[in-house]
């Protein structure tokens, strides 16, 4: 995922160039050479080229505005801007991201306002990713906090991926 946040120096022109324009979300699959705006698009896209079935549960669509808009209303924009304080360039190699649940949110727009692009690593129950997180860390949650040593993740982030530090 590379993070494209309102102020964005690095990921937006990528966009603009691949795509012709600042829109988003933008898919770009390389195993097709497909690239697509617009979530509606993207989701039957997916399911069309990689799902067994040919249309999308009912439901996913639908819910974009639940899922989407008003958590996003909620935290008032969070992720959606970078952050004055960023680096201005990403680090050498990407983050690795474990996502099992909605939790996962404020370390998502934490990556976006400091614009570093990582790999999401979807571990659902049973799912070979699940596995490799457990070996990691000894857990399939997502730990936001590690009571072994304080280290809270997005301060972590913000602390390690600041212009500003001292």
């Amino acid at each position: 995922l590379y993070p494209c946040p309102k102020g964005s120096r690095v990921h937006r022109a990528f966009v603009k160039s691949s795509g012709g324009k600042e829109q988003f979300p933008f898919l770009l699959d390389p195993n097709t050479g497909m690239s697509m705006y617009e979530s509606s698009d993207i989701v039957n896209y997916l399911f069309q080229e990689y799902g067994e079935r040919s249309k999308p549960t009912f439901g996913i669509l639908e819910s974009t505005l639940v899922t989407g808009w008003v958590p996003t209303i909620i935290r008032a924009g969070g992720g959606m801007s970078l952050w004055n304080g960023a680096l201005p360039n990403p680090p050498q190699k990407l983050l690795e991201l474990y996502s099992n649940s909605h939790f996962v949110r404020l370390v998502r727009e934490a990556l976006c306002e400091l614009e570093l692009p990582y790999i999401l690593w979807n571990t659902g129950k049973g799912s070979l990713n699940c596995s490799k997180l457990k070996q990691i860390s000894g857990s399939t949650q997502v730990p936001l906090v590690d009571p072994n040593t304080g280290i809270q993740i997005v301060p972590y982030l913000f602390a390690n991926y600041n212009s500003n530090r001292c």
